[in-house]
């Protein structure tokens, strides 16, 4: 490798973070992440742990392994941000994310709550 991969690394993020128009403190207040760490990441300081690069990507609604593709370290549009993971401002989206986050018993209650409001919705039409 060419470069340093912690300045490659927070170069990517950098990247897609304002891609999504975000600033640092956007991005540490919806990843759960101090801005000082985010800034101290962009800046290829920090060396970032495999849980955190999951956080970061998961907020940005991006694989891991996009954050850490270096050959396409260019300029992104935000269509190619949101994909392939859709657009997080979509509710479907945001749902997908939170009840990813559950265990597989709390899930499933969820499951069976939003097909008792689905049948409860359709029927009022």
């Amino acid at each position: 490798m060419d470069q340093d991969p912690l300045k490659l690394f927070g170069q990517r993020l950098a990247m897609f973070r304002k891609a999504r128009g975000w600033s640092q403190e956007k991005l540490a207040l919806e990843s759960g992440l101090a801005r000082s760490y985010v800034g101290g990441i962009e800046r290829g300081l920090r060396n970032v742990a495999l849980v955190n690069i999951c956080v970061l990507a998961d907020t940005l609604n991006v694989a891991p392994a996009e954050l850490l593709n270096f050959e396409h370290n260019s300029s992104l549009r935000v269509e190619q941000v949101l994909t392939p993971y859709g657009n997080p401002n979509d509710p479907m989206v945001a749902i997908s994310r939170a009840v990813g986050k559950m265990n597989p018993e709390d899930q499933a209650l969820v499951a069976s709550l939003v097909k008792v409001l689905a049948t409860r919705f359709r029927s009022r039409r």
